[in-house]
């Protein structure tokens, strides 16, 4: 599974090579148009509906989710402009979560547009 962080335009990011994220994996863009999606894979069983809930639930496994999610949006956030997801945004694989931005593409544009030298 793939955990979503943040959307960004798709450029270098050299500060996600800091920040460790929600697992071992690395943190990356996966490229999706004139986006980046800022990525990292997950073990699909920590992030079953059931086990999102009781893990969300403890508050120290939820501070340290949060967190971390926050370090990855920051860290991506030190490069460019960047839009960030909602904790917990996951998807099955790739082609997914290109799908979920390709259908707001529009929108994410957007904002980035506004959000560009305000930083």
């Amino acid at each position: 599974m793939l955990h979503a962080f943040a959307v960004c335009r798709p450029l270098p990011l050299p500060h996600l090579v800091d920040v460790a994220g929600l697992s071992a994996a690395p943190v990356r863009t996966l490229r999706v148009g004139e986006l980046g999606l800022v990525v990292q894979e997950v073990p699909a069983e920590a992030f079953t509906e059931g086990a999102l809930r009781e893990r969300l639930s403890d508050r120290e496994e939820l501070e340290r989710c949060a967190r971390a999610h926050h370090e990855v949006v920051a860290a991506a956030a030190r490069s460019t402009s960047v839009v960030p997801l909602p904790m917990a945004t996951v998807h099955a694989d790739a082609a997914r979560a290109r799908a979920a931005v390709t259908e707001r593409a529009d929108r994410l544009l957007a904002v980035l547009d506004r959000l560009e030298g305000r930083g």
